[in-house]
């Protein structure tokens, strides 16, 4: 008989190790033409892994003409196992299984709803309307200055976009880039999948609030990442789950989005931001700060930056999609110079450096005289349409449960429907169902940037 755990080859999934484990033992003849198979929970207890496994194995092996199963018999090797046998074609099929989830099924949903009815109120849209984007105007580039302009490319990026962008954070006094490096990505995704890949390894945990649009990233189970989450309580963050889980799962990082929180709109206070702060330095737990919405908060309203707070432990991202459009593709990270090194290193082994078109395209539009007025207007305006929209909700549906935030474009709505997607899509408004950030489906997420005056009165009409 094999010795069916130390031949098993060590592949990942487990359920293709067994697979070619078994076929080659059919090749070399250790399991001949009609031999009986250990029955597939005793297979599994052998072969230290889920029943489930070995049931899918099985189940390739027959579909191949290696295996037939006998009812209330077993599983036996094929009397005449096609083992030698080329197909002819990929089976494609095997690449293609389990890959729709949850989260794509509504994703075609608000799709299809967008294509057939293009009039609908549009509550689930991720970015600005194309109407509040900031008007700057022409931004002018001929094919010499831009072949010009590449000889200001570094390892990090377009040298004139990184200064731009040094003056913006320390003017903005949100923090200064003394022993920081500064690098240009290809968004706020990149940025995150450039961190994760760069400091840490399969199997290693990291944390984030719930609900959050982190909920819905590939990018953990793409580099096999152990991803926890912290629930949010009205205060903030639940500081005792966090430490409990940091704990128990030995966190590496910390992932948070405390500026205008996606989907909630939270603003974490400035006691809450100095609390975190204070745990991670405890257990030596990294802190990656997501402010792609740092562009919208007012002076009066500015809290300091995680990354003004504690410089060396917070490792830095914003983009330009939350104001020039999603597809604008470029953000950056601004991390201590030793974590910066690493990441340019990794950056340009994977070679993932964005386009540098976009980068002199960015400078040139960071730098009109138009942007400053432009964000501050932009920022006026969203502020009356949450206004507006919050009025409406608590005119029209007064149980509907919400807090107005400060900023940001978003409303976070719990209630107690649970159909409440598909009964607002009747009415023909469209919602991002709480389920895409790990919440229920009696919560939504509301996009009021794109709810001006005649939007107003549709949606107090369709909810009236």
């Amino acid at each position: 008989m094999p010795n069916w755990y130390a031949d098993l080859p060590d592949i990942k999934p487990k359920y293709l190790a067994i697979s070619q484990l078994i076929t080659g033992l059919i090749q070399e003849d250790r399991l001949l033409p009609s031999q009986r198979l250990p029955a597939e929970r005793e297979l599994a207890k052998l072969l230290r892994v889920d029943r489930s496994t070995v049931s899918r194995a099985f189940q390739e092996l027959t579909a191949n003409g290696l295996l037939v199963k006998k009812g209330g018999s077993g599983t036996f090797v094929a009397p005449v196992p096609t083992v030698n046998t080329l197909p002819d074609k990929i089976n494609w099929g095997q690449y293609l299984r389990n890959t729709t989830t949850s989260h794509s099924l509504i994703q075609r949903k608000l799709t299809q709803a967008r294509a057939l009815n293009p009039h609908l109120i549009d509550g689930a849209a991720n970015e600005l309307p194309m109407a509040l984007i900031p008007q700057l105007g022409d931004l002018q580039l001929n094919w010499q200055d831009f072949l010009l302009a590449q000889r200001q490319e570094q390892d990090a990026g377009y040298l004139p976009l990184i200064q731009t962008l040094e003056r913006h954070h320390t003017q903005r006094q949100q923090f200064h880039t003394d022993r920081q490096t500064l690098l240009i990505t290809g968004g706020a995704q990149q940025a995150l999948l450039l961190i994760l890949s760069s400091l840490l390894k399969i199997g290693d945990a990291v944390a984030f609030t719930k609900p959050s649009y982190f909920a819905t990233s590939a990018v953990f189970k793409t580099l096999g990442v152990r991803p926890f989450t912290i629930p949010l309580i009205p205060t903030g963050l639940d500081l005792a789950v966090l430490e409990k889980t940091i704990r128990q799962h030995r966190i590496k990082l910390l992932l948070l989005n405390p500026t205008f929180q996606n989907p909630t709109g939270l603003l974490l206070s400035l006691e809450q931001r100095q609390r975190i702060i204070k745990l991670c330095q405890k257990y030596q737990v990294a802190i990656v700060e997501d402010d792609v919405f740092g562009w919208l908060s007012t002076k009066q309203d500015a809290i300091p930056t995680l990354k003004a707070l504690a410089p060396q432990n917070v490792i830095y991202i914003s983009s330009l999609s939350k104001l020039l459009g999603s597809s604008t593709r470029l953000g950056w990270i601004v991390a201590p110079d030793a974590i910066g090194q690493r990441l340019l290193q990794v950056q340009k082994r994977l070679d993932i450096v964005p386009s540098m078109l976009a980068q002199v395209m960015a400078n040139l539009a960071l730098t009109t005289v138009a942007f400053d007025p432009g964000i501050t207007q932009l920022t006026k305006e969203l502020a009356q349409r949450r206004q507006a929209t919050v009025a409406i909700f608590r005119s029209l549906r007064p149980e509907w449960q919400f807090i107005t935030p400060q900023g940001g474009f978003y409303l976070w709505v719990t209630q107690t429907d649970p159909t409440i997607f598909d009964h607002l899509l009747e009415r023909q408004i469209l919602v991002k169902p709480g389920t895409l950030y790990g919440a229920p489906k009696t919560a939504f997420r509301f996009n009021f940037a794109g709810i001006d005056l005649e939007q107003q009165r549709r949606l107090r009409d369709l909810l009236m």
